[in-house]
C-alpha cells in the first residue's frame, strides 16, 4: 500500500489516482506498462513518461461528473505547458533560451564534455603537424593548381603513428561530441518537464545508452552514403536534404524513447511526416542563428596570428553556443510528439 501525500489514504501500489481525494498518484509508461511516480523517465525502460511530456487522462470510459474532473485537471495540466507547437519559431527560440538561462551552469558543464576534448585535440593536431613539412600557415601560399600535388606531398611526409594517434583522438572527440549533445536534449526534456536540470542524471542516462548511439550514427553514415555522392553531382542535393530532416531525431529518440536503431530512424521518420516544410524552416533558422557568433568570431581572429588564440576562440565560441542547438533540438522533438500531425 502506498499513502498519499495530500490526504493520507492507502491506496493500492498500483493506483494512479488516490481513491481518497483523486490526487495523481503516477502514471503508467505506454511502452512497457511500469507506475511511475514523479519522475522524467520510466525506470524500467527509459521512455519519457512525464505528465508534462505525455498525454496521459482517457475520458471516455468515465461517468460525465469523473470524467468532467479529469478534464478540467488536464487542461490546468497543459495550461502551463511550456512546449512550443511546430512552426512557433519564435516561441521556440524564446523557450530554448529560457531555458539555457536557467539551466546556464548545467548546461556549460554538459558542453564543456565536448569542448575540453576539442581544445586538446586541436592542440595535438597542431604540435604533431607542426613539426612535419605541414604548417596550418602553408595553405595560404598554395595556388589551386599548386594546391592538391602540394598537400598531398606533405602528408605523405607524416610518420604513420602520428596519423593514428591523430585518428585515435578524434574519434574521442566524435564520442565526446555525441554524448555533450545527448546530455544537453536528456536536459531539455528535465526542463520541459519543470524540472532543474541536473548534470550527473543527464550524462548517466546518455552514457547507458552510448553503445547504441554510436552504432546508430555508423548506422546512418551509411545510409548517407550514396545521397552524399549523389549529392557531389548537383542533383543529389536535394535528396540529401530531404533525408537528413527526415532522419534528423533519430538519435533524440534514441536517447529519449530508450528506441532501437531502427525504430529510432522509422520514429523519426514519422515524425517529421506532413511537417517536413516546418522543421526544415526551424532547422535552418537555427542553424543561422548558431553561424552568426562562428563568423563574428572569425572577422576579429582575422587579424590575428597566433594559432593556439584562434583554436581557442572558436572552442570557446562553441562551447557558448552548442548548448542551444541541442536544447532547441530537443524541445522540438518534445512537441513534435505531443501535438497532432497538421
Amino acid at each position: 500500500m502506498s499513502s498519499c501525500e495530500h490526504c493520507k489514504f492507502e491506496n493500492d501500489p498500483t493506483s494512479l489516482f488516490c481513491g481518497g481525494c483523486g490526487n495523481d498518484l503516477g502514471i503508467e509508461c505506454d511502452r512497457c506498462g511500469e507506475i511511475n511516480k514523479n519522475q522524467t523517465f520510466c525506470k524500467n525502460c527509459g521512455q519519457i513518461v512525464s505528465s508534462s511530456l505525455e498525454t496521459r487522462y482517457d475520458s471516455k470510459d468515465l461517468d460525465d461528473s469523473s470524467a468532467k474532473l479529469l478534464e478540467s485537471d488536464k487542461n490546468a495540466i497543459y495550461s502551463d505547458q511550456i512546449l512550443p507547437e511546430p512552426g512557433k519559431l519564435v516561441d521556440l527560440i524564446s523557450t530554448s533560451v529560457s531555458a539555457y538561462k536557467q539551466n546556464f551552469r548545467s548546461f556549460i558543464f554538459l558542453a564543456l564534455i565536448n569542448g575540453i576534448p576539442t581544445l586538446i585535440l586541436g592542440i595535438i593536431i597542431r604540435t604533431l603537424l607542426e613539426t612535419e613539412l605541414i604548417s596550418l600557415s602553408n595553405f595560404q601560399q598554395y595556388n589551386d593548381s599548386q594546391i592538391s600535388e602540394n598537400l598531398l606531398s606533405e602528408f605523405k611526409a607524416i610518420p604513420i603513428w602520428k596519423i593514428i594517434t591523430i585518428v585515435f583522438f578524434v574519434a574521442i572527440g566524435l564520442v565526446a561530441n555525441l554524448i555533450s549533445i545527448m546530455s544537453i536534449i536528456v536536459g531539455s526534456a528535465q526542463f520541459a518537464n519543470s524540472e532543474k536540470v541536473s548534470p550527473i542524471i543527464c550524462i548517466n542516462y546518455s552514457l547507458s545508452r552510448i553503445g547504441k548511439l554510436m552504432l546508430l550514427s555508423l548506422f546512418l553514415i551509411g545510409l548517407f552514403i550514396i545521397p552524399f555522392i549523389l549529392s557531389l553531382l548537383l542533383i543529389g542535393i536535394p535528396i540529401l536534404i530531404y533525408l537528413v530532416v527526415r532522419w534528423y531525431f533519430a538519435l533524440p529518440s534514441m536517447v529519449l524513447d530508450n528506441t532501437g536503431v531502427t525504430q529510432s530512424i522509422q520514429k523519426s521518420w514519422d515524425l517529421v511526416d506532413k511537417r517536413w516544410w516546418v522543421t526544415f524552416g526551424t532547422g535552418l533558422v537555427i542553424l543561422i542563428l548558431m553561424t552568426i557568433p562562428t563568423y563574428a568570431l572569425n572577422l576579429v581572429s582575422s587579424n590575428l596570428n597566433s594559432d593556439f588564440i584562434l583554436l581557442l576562440g572558436d572552442v570557446l565560441v562553441s562551447t557558448l553556443i552548442s548548448p542551444f542547438q541541442a536544447i532547441a533540438t530537443g524541445l522540438y522533438f518534445l512537441s513534435l510528439k505531443k501535438y497532432p500531425k497538421i
